[in-house]
């Protein structure tokens, strides 16, 4: 509701003739002009609203007509559909960040300065650090790992090997490049190969076992029972063939049991996980007496109520399975068996089994855990096979520490998420 300049004109033109009427207009021109300047102040108002990312701004209605009205409504729904659209792109970016946070990739996106914008658990996981702010952090490992993830060209894949608390990690390390804002991004994506590798290895291992298994029972149990038969048979007692016949019986019965360790290696029953304090269960390890008193053993728990999410049934021979190993690295000779468990900062559980044995040469390291594998005159090649086992039914890991680590010789460390 304007006022035309003829009218403007004619009231100048007329304000004496008009006396009270020439008044009148001007003061509607007045109120025409503060009207003007609201309308400015309130469009100023909504503008720094929106460069501040507030769309909650609504403009009073009440008392106007005409164009004034329908500009406030219109200006009042434009603010309504600012806040919507504000609210979808929140719920889609939590919905992002939910994919990231689940995803067992790892992932890091760096801007044009090489400075880390986000980074999800899993990449802090992988790399095995509390926290993922400045690839700095990264130098820990030597120099190689953060010059991989400043220079690898987008497209590209690398494997990279560093060593962390967990033992010898190796990374497929993918990089992408996407353009935002007019920015370029770099997206790296990080996938654990050994954890892959050895899960895969696992499960042709036992396939290959109960296929094996299963042959060698279904053959020698037959030859335990006929010769079993036999020596119970009064003409054979007396006769020459009993000795022969007993030893394939004891041979047959040996194997028997040789098999059957294999086949519970196969077909270990899933774990019924339950809350337990670590401390009580090495209590009742301590009581089966299987350190010998020559050997010193000694644990550090932080804190002592610490507690595991497992089966404890399963952990408890995963610690008995260590401890033996242990022992007879150490052998007749005095020693030290250390045991520590803590919590990180993403509450991961760690704990590192260490002996002063003599170290495994590298050669044999490699091999530790590989199903039939032993170094010992009288080991079945099964112990530290069904402790890996173990652990990764109840969604952990377990490691060979290099020499030296921590100042012990050999160190296992269990993983727990």
């Amino acid at each position: 509701m304007g006022v035309s300049l003829f009218t403007v004109g004619f009231c100048r033109s007329s304000w004496f003739e008009l006396g009270t009427g020439g008044g009148a207009c001007v003061l509607s021109f007045l109120v025409y002009l503060q009207r003007q300047r609201e309308l400015r102040e309130k469009c100023w108002l909504m503008l720094e609203a929106i460069r501040n990312c507030d769309y909650s701004f609504r403009l009073p209605v009440d008392g106007l007509r005409g164009s004034e009205r329908i500009l406030q409504n219109t200006l009042n729904e434009f603010g309504g559909w600012m806040s919507r659209q504000k609210q979808w792109m929140e719920q889609r970016e939590r919905f992002y960040e939910l994919i990231l946070a689940n995803v067992t990739s790892g992932i890091v996106v760096l801007d044009e300065d090489q400075k880390i914008l986000q980074t999800n658990p899993a990449a802090v996981r992988l790399l095995d650090l509390p926290t993922l702010a400045t690839l700095q952090q990264l130098e820990r490992y030597g120099n190689h790992l953060p010059q991989v993830f400043r220079s690898l060209p987008a497209g590209e894949s690398t494997l990279v090997q560093f060593t962390a608390r967990r033992g010898e990690v190796s990374l497929q390390v993918r990089a992408s490049a996407i353009q935002v804002g007019g920015r370029w991004m770099r997206i790296l994506s990080l996938n654990d190969i050994r954890s892959e590798m050895d899960a895969k290895e696992l499960e042709s291992w036992m396939k290959l076992t109960r296929v094996l298994t299963h042959e060698i029972m279904n053959s020698i149990a037959p030859i335990s029972s006929l010769s079993d038969v036999f020596l119970h048979r009064e003409e054979v007692r007396q006769g020459p063939l009993y000795d022969g016949i007993r030893a394939i019986h004891d041979t047959s019965v040996g194997l028997i049991s040789f098999v059957d360790s294999y086949r519970k290696f196969s077909s270990l029953q899933p774990p019924s996980p339950e809350p337990f304090y670590l401390s009580d269960l090495l209590q009742q390890i301590r009581e089966l007496h299987m350190v010998p008193d020559s050997i010193v053993w000694t644990q550090q728990i932080e804190p002592m109520d610490l507690m595991l999410y497992a089966d404890p049934n399963l952990i408890r021979q995963v610690f008995i399975n260590l401890l033996k190993n242990a022992v007879q690295a150490i052998g007749d000779q005095p020693g030290r068996i250390h045991l520590r468990a803590f919590c990180s900062a993403d509450e991961h559980i760690f704990i590192y089994v260490s002996n002063n044995g003599p170290v495994i040469p590298e050669a044999e390291a490699e091999q530790v855990f590989v199903p039939f594998f032993t170094t010992k005159a009288q080991g079945t090649g099964i112990g530290l096979s069904l402790v890996r086992q173990i652990m990764r039914l109840s969604d952990g890991s377990i490691s060979l520490m290099k020499p030296g680590t921590n100042g012990w010789n050999t160190t296992f460390v269990l993983e727990f998420d």
